[in-house]
């Protein structure tokens, strides 16, 4: 303890061993899902599909949760949200934590294909010669 009776947190670790195997399979769970959605030949532009990742138990710490996300904004067309469990969905998966607990959703989109309109624009007529 520091002199003013309080903790001296500055050299703690951010993130404990156990949250960091957390958010590693939550990468690797991402890792498989992603392959498996860029892979499909059938998914056309404009197509939007949401994904329960993880279920509550694989609890992610706030400092897993923004590293996490990161990186699965770090591949185009994807994007990661999480969901407050209600109480039922808590009681349902057995969940016994008191506090919030969230499932980990991400979705993935086909970026459409813009289209473009090109409009050619017609050159004004420069005089290249003036009678004076």
């Amino acid at each position: 303890m520091s002199d003013d009776d309080h903790f001296n947190r500055g050299r703690w670790a951010e993130k404990s061993g156990a949250a960091m195997r957390r958010e590693e399979e939550a990468k690797k769970a991402f890792e498989t899902l992603r392959l498996e959605m860029e892979a499909r030949k059938d998914l056309e532009a404009g197509f939007r599909e949401t994904i329960e990742l993880l279920k509550p138990s694989c609890h992610l710490t706030q400092a897993c949760w923004k590293s996490f996300r990161a990186h699965v904004l770090s591949f185009e067309g994807w994007t990661a949200k999480r969901r407050a469990a209600t109480e039922t969905e808590k009681k349902e998966s057995k969940e016994k934590r008191k506090g919030t607990v969230y499932f980990t959703e991400v979705t993935y989109s086909v970026k459409k294909v813009a289209k473009k309109n090109w409009k050619v624009k017609s050159r004004p007529e420069w005089p290249l010669c003036v009678d004076t």
